[in-house]
């Protein structure tokens, strides 16, 4: 009980607003699948099975985090009468941070926790519904089939550690479970082979405040940069506007101003297309795989594909935007911030991505 001995004691204040994060919409309607009541109840019947089960300490960490972006994300609907979270990982992801660096766990460790958070539905939806299907499963995860078996493991103590309705008991087949868990053992791991190109693309992946301009003023090269606040901040000095938020707001107001912002994004990114010998950076957020997948079929026959994570942690985000706010007049709110992080799939290999690195 070391692990959860360790992270009762540094966050008292994040485990109460997880006893006060229900599952529930009220007493007379329950989630079904969450008897047991709140996050943190749940978090710790689920902890206590990553003992029984003799689990890694990485995924015993996964297990204490995975459901903390919830008291975020925890949104209730009046006339439906019951309460949903949406894409609640990122959260989970981003606050997780600060909590992490606090371990001793190495770098490698950390990542696999933060992927085991991404993806835990991925695998949770695979052994409850079905869906994706094994094929897609596998695919999903190649080059990287190692974490797996990690998620598997925990997807065991979560799927176990709740106290579940009888009309909903037939989701939760044990032997299924362990079925799974018995695969992944034995999993076959596919090598990446990559083809060295002589430029490269760069794909930042990152929310808003996490520092990733500040990595493209030091990547000193000439690359062509795609920044859709650049183009924003651009158009919207033409009509003195100063700042960016003061720019955004206007375009907002103004949909010829965005349809100026979109032809200049348009002509950058032609630029880059149709250059040739030269780096591209692509600056924005870049959260979802869907974003990065748009740039990966553009430059992938001419570029080696390049993604650096920028992991900087909720509390760090919202101190940058106050002081971004004050220098410079950009910001982001805790509330736009979290919209962002519901956007984050964690980046795979198999997105067609050669390597990734993080920041």
């Amino acid at each position: 009980m070391k692990t959860l001995s360790e992270f009762i004691k540094n966050n008292k204040n994040l485990i109460d607003l997880m006893k006060k994060c229900s599952y529930h919409y009220d007493n007379e309607n329950l989630n079904l699948h969450h008897l047991e009541g709140d996050v943190w109840t749940h978090t710790l019947m689920a902890y206590i099975n990553t003992v029984k089960y003799k689990c890694s300490t990485y995924v015993k960490w996964a297990v204490l985090l995975h459901d903390i972006g919830r008291i975020y994300t925890r949104t209730e609907n009046i006339s439906k009468k019951r309460v949903s979270f949406g894409d609640f990982e990122g959260a989970s992801i981003f606050t997780s941070i600060d909590i992490l660096n606090k371990t001793k766990l190495t770098h490698d460790e950390k990542i696999k926790v933060l992927k085991i958070i991404s993806y835990q539905y991925t695998i949770i939806d695979h052994v409850k519904y079905k869906k994706p299907s094994h094929e897609t499963l596998l695919n999903k995860f190649k080059y990287e089939e190692d974490i797996l078996h990690e998620l598997s493991n925990y997807v065991k103590c979560d799927l176990l550690g709740r106290k579940i309705d009888k009309s909903r008991i037939h989701f939760y087949n044990k032997e299924s479970i362990e079925h799974f868990i018995g695969y992944t053992k034995n999993i076959q791991k596919n090598i990446k082979e990559t083809k060295e190109k002589k430029n490269t693309l760069n794909i930042l992946v990152g929310p808003p405040c996490s520092k990733k301009s500040t990595w493209v003023k030091k990547y000193n090269n000439e690359a062509i940069i795609i920044n859709r606040d650049s183009s924003v901040e651009e158009i919207g000095k033409k009509y003195n506007k100063n700042s960016y938020d003061e720019a955004y707001n206007y375009m907002l107001k103004n949909p010829n101003i965005k349809i100026e912002v979109d032809a200049l994004e348009k002509k950058i990114k032609y630029q880059a297309i149709n250059s040739k010998n030269i780096d591209v950076i692509i600056d924005n957020p870049n959260l979802s795989s869907k974003n990065r997948k748009t740039w990966i079929n553009i430059f992938k026959n001419t570029h080696t594909i390049s993604v650096v994570v920028f992991l900087s942690s909720f509390n760090e985000l919202q101190k940058c935007s106050e002081e971004r706010k004050k220098k410079i007049n950009k910001s982001i709110s805790k509330k736009g911030l979290i919209n962002k992080f519901k956007l984050f799939n964690y980046p795979l290999l198999n997105e067609g991505i050669d390597n990734i690195s993080y920041k």
